[in-house]
């Protein structure tokens, strides 16, 4: 079959297939206060309405998206009938954190949709202010239809729709209508999920890049769900699903970027060799190590913050202790390199880690201010800061990385970039930029014992700039006290912000299922907006629902884990029917049509057929030459991930289909029967016209193993590939019995033989080699393996 026929298939699945996977998530900001609005003519309370952080957890008792269809909660009217048609369009141009109504220090704030948990937060606001009042009137009411002095004028007009129901959330405040949690309400009505069994198979591969055995296979087949779970935890118990976990978190962190290329010295470079005197002896390679021994080094010190996260993982220790840790983890070489005096088992074994603390020698051996990743060496020279920039990067990645929040998108228009030029200190006196700085700068102000050119060199004792936010998170200050200690004060106070679990579980989510979470929709005039806003509610209920249940067992990553694997976004599988337009809008992000990565796709390969595509050299194709064209990141230059196949990655994938199967087949064959991977079923001696049922049964076999597809022997599917196989053989063996002249060779080319053991180099014994193939069998099982090897359902998760 030709590579267009091959993916013309694969297209007209993708048309179905990717109806099916998802990801999303609110919006909520600490450092900014959601309760501030002059509520002085209030005849309400007398006492100022007390503020709401944003941050503040709102969404922990919240049960969101209904799971009774007769229940309307009080959350949901007022996303439905206040925030879409009123707040979001009206309000909030003046009244969100960086809108006029800040400026001069309103009560009523509203957070927008860049925030996590911003519907909650907002309506924690909203509850926070609804008792004051004006001549009898609440003053929310009060204020925008002008009957008291607002300086946004009217713009409610009393009696409208919107009027109403504002008017009528208010008095639902005074008994909040909660509802029963659902996973996605009706957005799943239709929608058919993996069984057990293929759940399993599909965890398995992209959690350990293996195949699930028989015998797992079989337990999880008697014991359902239950089964399931418990086959989950023990490949979360698995050496290659910590490898995993790495790779995950290295696509959020990018640290990996000091191993590039395959760099022996970049990470340990970076490194002030007065604080760890072993850097410049290692630069200089004074122990004439080999390049791959320094490879070796170098990235065991780059990679330090992940091992750290392995290390919490494999040891169910509370995930906070990514930012709150007073250690970090060592193997045999980074221990050295560090100049760490540390008992390991194994010496001599580079992959053992081990619990340690840093010293710096320039400081008399000073202890380390370790605080998780924040304080990691390669955390610091990843997100370096400058004289000018004043940490002000690493605090804007702290946001993003572990509050879910990009702050640059918290400006509510765009900044001149000439605002502050005749302004002293614009950053604090100048509104325009100062509604950003007053978040950013004081966390920008835990790094303040580190010296800002030399990125890991400590200052003592720690200095900071007078005309900067003074450091602290949100709105509470550090205090002075604190500042030798800010990178454990901070983390501290980020572990405890509930956004921490909201952005733990964006990772994860996007990490497993390959989408990022939605955003909520703001455009209330957009096409289908009321679907829209279904498939935001139902995804945002599901995220908070997984981060609760994360931090409720003590902030453990594998329940997490386990939990979106068991959900419903991870397992969409199937539709009922195809979905008309507005259904479709609702499913675009949903489902199993993950394209894989190439280091998923790497070791699927080894895992389906028992061979690497690899080079020369024992380069995998896919972690070297293709990684980037294949969609890949670096770490370096590139750091997205493509999630759609593109022209040159579809060639990159017909060659990997085509090198593979001619690779795999005969060896394959090379082996007993009872070994085989592929070929268990049939003999090079079965062909088309005298052993049918014997083909179609390892035709079976095959679909099973690469696919992932149980299908009867007289499916079309096996049909079609049968045809493949015979229609190949019969041709080619009728040419080869016709060359008078012999330019048609009976012997498989020399790159496709099987003389070699692929994966150690070994020449197999003579009586076990498959050099020539009279039959043509062995180049019609090869175009089958390339037929599906090329199949959107095995490029695909």
């Amino acid at each position: 079959m030709t590579d267009a026929r091959r993916w013309g298939r694969a297209a007209r699945r993708l048309g179905i297939a990717c109806l099916l996977t998802t990801a999303c998530g609110d919006g909520e900001e600490a450092s900014t206060t959601a309760g501030t609005t002059d509520a002085s003519t209030s005849d309400g309370p007398t006492s100022d309405a007390s503020e709401t952080t944003a941050g503040s957890d709102a969404s922990d008792t919240d049960t969101g998206t209904t799971g009774d269809p007769n229940c309307y909660s009080t959350r949901d009217f007022f996303v439905d009938e206040v925030w879409a048609p009123l707040m979001s369009k009206v309000c909030l141009q003046c009244h969100d954190p960086t809108g006029v109504a800040a400026e001069v220090n309103a009560k009523f704030l509203l957070l927008p949709p860049v925030y996590p948990g911003f519907i909650d937060a907002n309506l924690e606001n909203i509850k926070e202010l609804h008792g004051y009042s004006f001549e009898g009137v609440p003053l929310l009411l009060a204020k925008p239809s002008a009957l008291a002095e607002h300086g946004g004028g009217k713009v409610l007009p009393e009696g409208s729709g919107e009027y109403e129901a504002l008017a009528s959330l208010l008095e639902q405040l005074d008994a909040p209508v909660e509802c029963p949690p659902d996973a996605g309400g009706d957005l799943f009505a239709d929608v058919g999920l993996l069984s057990p069994t293929d759940t399993l198979r599909k965890a398995t591969l992209h959690l350990t890049g293996r195949l699930p055995t028989d015998d797992e296979l079989a337990a999880v087949e008697d014991g359902g769900e239950e089964a399931l779970a418990l086959a989950l935890d023990e490949l979360m118990t698995e050496e290659a699903f910590y490898e995993r976990l790495m790779e995950l978190f290295n696509d959020v962190l990018l640290t990996d970027q000091f191993i590039a290329n395959s760099t022996q010295t970049r990470a340990v470079a970076l490194l002030n060799n007065d604080q760890w005197p072993n850097r410049t002896p290692f630069i200089d390679n004074v122990m004439m190590l080999s390049a791959e021994e320094r490879r070796r080094i170098n990235k065991a010190v780059a990679r330090e913050p992940l091992h750290l996260i392995k290390y919490i993982v494999r040891e169910e220790r509370p995930f906070t202790e990514l930012l709150t840790a007073d250690y970090t983890v060592f193997t045999p070489d980074s221990a050295w390199l560090y100049g760490v005096d540390i008992t390991f088992d194994d010496p001599g074994d580079p992959s053992e880690l081990q619990v340690g603390q840093l010293a710096t020698a320039n400081n008399g051996g000073a202890g380390w201010p370790h605080a998780g990743v924040l304080s990691s060496p390669m955390w610091l020279n990843r997100y370096e800061t400058t004289e000018t920039n004043r940490n002000r990067h690493r605090s804007r990645m702290i946001y993003l990385h572990f509050l879910a929040t990009d702050v640059l998108e918290l400006a509510s228009q765009a900044i001149d970039p000439d605002a502050g030029s005749s302004i002293f200190n614009p950053t604090r006196n100048n509104p325009v930029c100062s509604k950003c700085h007053k978040g950013v700068d004081p966390i920008a102000g835990a790094f303040q014992m580190f010296h800002e050119t030399d990125q890991e060199r400590l200052l003592d004792p720690p200095q900071w700039h007078e005309e900067m936010y003074s450091p602290g998170f949100g709105n509470e200050v550090m205090p002075p006290d604190e500042f030798a200690d800010g990178l454990q004060w901070l983390a501290a106070h980020l572990a405890n912000d509930p956004r921490f679990g909201l952005a733990m579980t964006y990772h994860v989510f996007t990490g497993l299922t390959g989408h990022t979470p939605q955003r909520y929709p703001t455009d209330t005039n957009a096409l289908h907006y009321d679907n829209l806003l279904a498939a935001w509610q139902a995804q945002d209920a599901y995220m908070r629902g997984v981060a609760a249940t994360f931090v409720g067992d003590d902030h453990n990553l594998k329940t997490m884990i386990k939990e979106i694997i068991l959900g419903p976004y991870y397992r969409a599988g199937s539709l009922e029917k195809p979905p008309d337009e507005a259904r479709a809008v609702e499913l675009q992000d949903i489902g199993t049509g993950r394209l894989s990565t190439p280091e998923l796709l790497a070791r699927k390969i080894a895992a389906v057929t028992g061979v690497r595509w690899d080079k020369s050299n024992g380069d995998e194709y896919l972690l070297t030459d293709y990684l980037v064209l294949y969609g890949g990141m670096d770490s370096d230059e590139l750091t997205e991930r493509l999630g759609d196949v593109n022209h040159i990655m579809s060639q990159v994938a017909a060659r990997m289909a085509n090198e593979v199967a001619c690779q795999a087949t005969a060896f394959d064959f090379s082996k007993p029967a009872g070994e085989r991977l592929l070929f268990p079923l049939v003999e090079l001696t079965d062909t088309a016209d005298v052993s049918e049922a014997a083909i179609r049964d390892n035709l079976v076999h095959l679909h099973r193993r690469v696919l992932g597809e149980e299908l009867a022997a007289d499916d079309p599917e096996i049909t079609r590939a049968f045809a493949l196989f015979s229609e190949t053989q019969s041709e080619g063996a009728a040419s080869v019995a016709s060359d008078e002249e012999g330019s048609e060779s009976i012997n498989i080319v020399s790159t496709c033989r099987a003389t070699v053991d692929p994966n150690t180099g070994v020449d197999l014994p003579m009586d076990q080699q498959i050099i020539a193939d009279e039959s043509y069998s062995v180049r019609a099982w090869m175009a089958v393996v390339s037929y599906l090897l090329g199949d959107y359902r095995f490029l695909y998760e």
